[in-house]
């Protein structure tokens, strides 16, 4: 495990050298802060689009460890947008936290389901642990978004809940008897996920409708729907068999790194 240690150093250090970079966070904002922070987004959008890049080829030609560090960089950056997008858009500190804290356990759920290929005898032990730090992570999500979307009835707070479980519970019958999944084991953890999954998009879509089509429900949406297809490209690679191909893992992950990068965005417009 030296090495999984050493990774979350580097990450943690990356994390303390961001509360440098972005002052703003702390203390008071002007006009110079904000043209600097802007710099800051774009540079950490653009270096997240390469570092997935180098990651993909990394994964695809070696795996291993560098497939695992060159993705904690490339996860670390959709964390940095974030961060770089509320020192842009000051003054909503609590939905901004609410996608972070959702994004750092995108991270560690990254790290978690790299090293099942590493240490494959605790295969078990890391996919469980990736399984439930997305699932904490769509939960701070689906929070930010029903605690700042607004124009909530008692139907439109209900629908989504009612929409997911019905897509959950489908999901597993529907892969199973129609797609030859395979879950076994991980059956009741893959229906619970599929609930929180599919409900950060059914509540970013109501929300896009209630209020007008705003930025940063599109976003959450587009964010929810890739994420959601990402998870689906990865039930197969996962569970059936001749299911990881080289196509299915570039796809996969470039769906997963668009759908975080695009949640992290929201933050920009969040008002």
């Amino acid at each position: 495990m030296l090495h999984f240690n050493l990774l979350l150093n580097r990450v943690g250090c990356c994390i303390l050298i961001s509360d440098e970079f972005f002052p703003r966070l702390r203390s008071g904002y002007n006009e110079e802060d904000i043209i600097l922070s802007t710099a800051y987004f774009y540079a950490a959008l653009a270096a997240g689009i390469a570092a997935v890049v180098v990651f993909l080829v990394l994964r695809v030609k070696y795996g291993g460890l560098k497939g695992l560090y060159s993705k904690a960089i490339a996860s670390f950056l959709f964390l940095l947008t974030a961060l770089s997008a509320a020192a842009v858009n000051p003054g909503h500190e609590v939905y901004a936290g609410l996608i972070v804290f959702g994004l750092v356990l995108g991270l560690s759920g990254d790290i978690w389901l790299d090293l099942k290929w590493i240490y494959e005898k605790d295969m078990e032990k890391f996919l469980n642990a990736g399984f439930i730090a997305f699932m904490i992570g769509h939960v701070f999500y689906i929070g930010a978004i029903y605690k700042f979307a607004g124009n909530w009835s008692v139907l439109t707070a209900v629908l989504p809940i009612i929409i997911s479980v019905v897509v959950a519970i489908g999901n597993v019958i529907v892969s199973e008897k129609l797609l030859k999944l395979k879950f076994g084991k991980f059956r009741t953890i893959v229906g619970v996920y599929t609930f929180f999954l599919f409900m950060t998009f059914a509540v970013s879509a109501v929300a896009m409708l209630n209020n007008s089509f705003a930025k940063q429900w599109i976003l959450m949406s587009a964010g929810g729907l890739l994420f959601a297809f990402s998870d689906a490209v990865l039930s197969t690679m996962y569970c059936k068999e001749g299911g990881n191909p080289k196509a299915n893992i570039i796809i996969n992950h470039v769906s997963y790194y668009a759908a975080q990068f695009v949640i992290a965005s929201s933050v920009l417009f969040i008002k």
